[in-house]
């Protein structure tokens, strides 16, 4: 059977985007999703400035694709496609972009919940200034509290240095120390030029995402989002973090072994600093965090695959069933 064969696709045809004001093409990407995806999906819905939601089902168990089935024969701005593999996120979310209709695009994750008056904020950000190539909002968690990883400075070697052995320890005012997060004791408010946002939710103009080649798809899982907006940067553009954007994240709701995760991590990691910094730092010096990080996934996996395995093992009569 051919990979077309295989492939499966759910849901209504979509309707054309209104042409004033622009819509969204809301992507999101799921894999083992928790119980979250539902409120996720419902939030999408509920926002007007909203006109198709892609979703592609890289793998989540039997109960959550027949929800998901029947949500998509109710709701026609809904599609969902299985690949019948994983695909990993930067491959579906270029996956989403190809397929898109709508002229602005947005990437949710499944775990997120944006309220549909963020997505007219996004808008109106991405309409405002032709500099302004890609924009997130104000990473929260569910008790509306901030949640790192919203405003990042650019990944560099030397920061993952810093951030691996935390050597801004040793000097924590001085800006060489500085970490990669950018997270205050009261964070900022109002919209501002960052050099990293978080993936978690990122809205860009279609033409502009794929002017830049869409996501590393060698970046299987993680990583993409700041490969993304370093190119952003070489390009010229500009990406916003709008403070007065709320969006809600629930992080680790996936049912996934830690050690996978990780293992994919470590490999994006390796693969975006050769990819973008081999010409301004010494091979050795790239070595050594290639060398690093594969420690500390060794260090994780050792303590996560025990956990992982009884995990299953405890799931088995339950999945069997």
């Amino acid at each position: 059977m051919s990979a077309a064969q295989q492939e499966t696709q759910t849901g209504t045809s979509r309707p054309s985007p209104a042409e004033s004001p622009p819509s969204f093409s809301v992507g999101v990407v799921s894999y083992r999703t928790g119980a979250i995806l539902p409120d996720c999906l419902a939030a999408l819905i509920a926002a007007p400035a909203v006109s198709e939601i892609i979703l592609i089902d890289n793998g989540n168990p039997p109960t959550a694709q027949a929800l998901l089935d029947r949500l998509a024969r109710s709701e026609p701005r809904l599609t969902v496609i299985r690949p019948g593999r994983n695909l990993g996120f930067a491959a579906a979310c270029n996956r989403i972009a190809a397929q898109a209709r709508s002229q602005l695009l947005a990437f949710v994750n499944p775990d997120l919940i944006v309220p549909p008056a963020t997505f007219v904020g996004l808008r109106a950000r991405l309409e405002a200034d032709e500099n302004v190539w890609l924009c997130g909002g104000h990473l929260l968690n569910l008790d509306g509290s901030e949640q790192r990883g919203g405003r990042r400075e650019v990944l560099t070697p030397w920061r993952a240095l810093v951030e691996l052995l935390r050597l801004d320890r040793l000097a924590p005012n001085h800006p060489h120390f500085r970490r990669f997060h950018l997270v205050d004791p009261v964070p900022p408010e109002g919209t501002f030029a960052v050099p990293v946002i978080s993936g978690a939710l990122m809205a860009i103009h279609r033409d502009r995402f794929i002017a830049l080649g869409g996501m590393d798809e060698g970046m299987f899982l993680h990583l993409e989002d700041i490969d993304l907006c370093l190119r952003v940067l070489e390009q010229g553009g500009q990406v916003l973090y709008c403070g007065d954007l709320p969006v809600y994240h629930q992080r680790s709701s996936s049912d996934v072994a830690r050690w996978f995760v990780e293992w994919h991590k470590t490999r994006s990691s390796i693969r975006y600093f050769r990819k973008h910094f081999t010409t301004t730092y010494p091979g050795w010096s790239l070595d050594l965090i290639a060398l690093l990080l594969g420690l500390r996934f060794v260090l994780v996996a050792l303590r996560a695959v025990p956990a992982d395995l009884w995990r299953w093992v405890r799931r088995w009569p339950e999945a069997r069933s």
